[in-house]
């Protein structure tokens, strides 16, 4: 498989998944199914590409509409107080666009969060029930597939998306040549491939089929090469004391099933455990300017 960004063939093999192991936790999660086809390959590869450096799936597994319907009904997978919406609506309050596009904007959080400044703001989405939602309160979200789209944009966001997508060169090439007017901004925020994320063993929300691409900085600086954004800013998110618990819990669990499964070492690791939790309000304000958080967000400047 070439790179879905700039088509390079070369690349190097960061890591490898057993699909029985993935079959497995998603079953053993709170999702509680199988995202996986039988006929599906035994492994699956992360390789992170020569050229442009971005991180990619091999082989690439997308899920489809119904696998976003089910997995988005936990209350949790639409925040509705993102840090990177807080950062974009200060950066659109600063630009103040003509018209701006957000693209899978989910239950339209960030529209309505930037709804007072009288601008002309647009969404779309994949999932009908967020797309229902939207309506519901009012915004302009339907269920149109970015490529049809025929208007032009001062601004286009994507916040936690261009990590699901499956045609990122074609993207970038609509983008610049008819979605986002010369001169106009791209904002985008993703999971930040260099935070602590990295140190997770395994995370489902991070591979196929939910992501299938990981977005770090070196990506985007290339994305000027090949297609004429400029990167005009690049801002990252502090750890979150949510994120560094749930990065305490992989690590120890992680241990433990590399561990005896004896009932002395099973103890042992219980107790760690709650020695590490109590403790983690303390070692949190140590570790947090040490460790990157989940997100970072650029922002680009269509210069064709």
């Amino acid at each position: 498989m070439n790179c879905p960004l700039c088509n390079t063939r070369a690349s190097l093999v960061v890591n490898r998944t057993l699909i029985s192991e993935l079959r497995a936790r998603w079953k053993q999660s709170s999702f509680g199914f199988d995202p996986f086809p039988a006929e599906f390959p035994n492994h699956i590869d992360k390789k992170r590409c020569a050229e442009c450096h971005l991180e990619y799936f091999d082989p690439a597994y997308y899920g489809d509409a119904d696998f976003y319907a089910r997995i988005s009904k936990k209350a949790w997978y639409y925040e509705q107080n993102k840090w990177e919406f807080d950062v974009a609506a200060g950066i659109v309050a600063r630009m103040m666009p003509q018209d701006l596009l957000e693209i899978g904007c989910g239950n339209g959080f960030f529209l309505e969060k930037i709804a007072s400044l009288g601008l002309n703001v647009e969404g779309v989405d994949i999932n009908q029930d967020a797309i229902a939602t939207c309506k519901e309160k009012g915004l302009k979200v339907e269920g149109t597939n970015v490529f049809d789209i025929a208007k032009s944009y001062d601004a286009v966001l994507l916040f936690q998306v261009l990590e699901h997508m499956e045609n990122a060169k074609e993207l970038f090439e609509f983008v610049t040549s008819r979605l986002v007017r010369p001169g106009g901004h791209l904002i985008i925020a993703v999971p930040d491939p260099d935070g602590y994320l990295k140190e997770l063993d395994i995370n489902l929300m991070d591979m196929p089929p939910h992501h299938n691409s990981c977005w770090g900085l070196a990506t985007f600086e290339h994305l000027q090469t090949q297609f004429g954004l400029q990167l005009v800013e690049h801002r990252k998110e502090p750890l979150r004391y949510v994120h560094y618990l749930g990065l305490l819990q992989n690590t120890m669990n992680e241990h433990a099933r590399l561990a005896s499964v004896s009932w002395k070492t099973k103890l042992f690791f219980k107790l760690q455990s709650l020695v590490l939790m109590l403790f983690a309000p303390l070692t949190y304000l140590r570790d947090r300017d040490q460790i990157g958080g989940q997100t970072h967000l650029v922002v680009l400047k269509n210069v064709r």
